[in-house]
C-alpha cells in the first residue's frame, strides 16, 4: 500500500528556503573572510575614461576617490596626482601615474599619463 501525502507550505518552504539560506550563509562567510570586492584603481578608471574633461573636481573625487598628491600652480589651477604601482613581466615595478590639470575654477583641464620603470638591472 502506498502512502503519498499532499505537501504542505511549509514543506515548501524548506525545499526552497533551505537552499537559499545556506547559499545566504556561504556567501556571508566568504565575503566575511575575503573582505568587500576591491575598489577599481584610480589610473585604471582614467584609463578607461572614467572621467571626461570638464568635469568637476567633486565628480573626480567621487569617482575616483582622494587623489595620492595635490600640487597648486602659481596661475591658481591645480593637479591632482594619481598613482598605482604595476609589476612588470621583468619582475620589477613600475609606477604608473595619472595627472589631471584642474583650472582655478575646479574643471578637468587635461589628463597627463606617465610611467616611470627602474632602471635596466636594478634590483628590489
Amino acid at each position: 500500500m502506498k502512502f503519498r501525502q499532499k505537501l504542505q507550505p511549509i514543506d515548501y518552504a524548506v525545499i526552497v528556503g533551505g537552499p537559499l539560506v545556506c547559499l545566504l550563509i556561504i556567501w556571508l562567510g566568504i565575503r566575511g573572510i575575503v573582505g568587500p570586492p576591491p575598489r577599481p584603481n584610480p589610473v585604471q578608471l582614467l584609463h578607461d575614461n572614467g572621467v571626461e574633461i570638464g568635469a568637476t573636481m567633486t565628480e573626480v573625487e567621487r569617482k575616483l576617490g582622494k587623489p595620492s598628491r595635490v600640487q597648486s600652480q602659481p596661475d591658481g589651477s591645480y593637479w591632482l596626482i594619481y598613482t598605482r604601482t604595476v609589476l612588470e613581466a621583468s619582475g620589477s615595478d613600475s609606477l604608473d601615474e595619472a595627472t589631471l590639470e584642474l583650472t582655478p575654477g575646479g574643471r578637468v583641464q587635461s589628463i597627463r599619463f606617465d610611467r616611470s620603470s627602474p632602471p635596466v638591472g636594478a634590483t628590489r
